[in-house]
């Protein structure tokens, strides 16, 4: 909290006062709440894949494009590059009405979510 009376350089926050309260080291991170991290993504990816190839399968470019720009971001996030580019390159199709382009990014598509399960160590079904 910023203590305004104090001038605007003094923070009322003291770095150091309790260094082990709120450790902020990735190895430490990654340990603790990785595992949790991953879960929600895999979570994300399990829940808008299906989502992705109703909204296909029923035409609606608009929900498409919804979901793979969502599920964009996370894998984004989540370093999943590969699938973040098909992502970008559904939404894109599905934003152009490209039934063509749909229907081979839209192939690829579990494959490409399989291996990014297996990258986050949630390959369970």
């Amino acid at each position: 909290m910023y203590d305004r009376s104090q001038g605007a350089n003094s923070p009322v926050f003291q770095p150091g006062r309790e260094p082990s309260a709120m450790p902020n080291d990735q190895a430490f991170l990654a340990t603790r709440h990785g595992p949790v991290l991953a879960g929600l993504c895999a979570d994300e990816l399990r829940e808008r894949h299906p989502r992705i190839q109703a909204a296909a399968a029923a035409g609606d470019f608009r929900g498409l494009q919804a979901e793979a720009h969502a599920l964009r971001g996370v894998a984004a996030n989540f370093g999943l590059g590969v699938l973040a580019e098909d992502l970008l390159a559904l939404e894109t199709a599905a934003r152009q009405s490209d039934a063509d382009r749909l229907r081979s990014l839209l192939g690829r598509l579990p494959d490409e979510v399989a291996k990014a399960l297996t990258a986050l160590g949630q390959n369970k079904p």
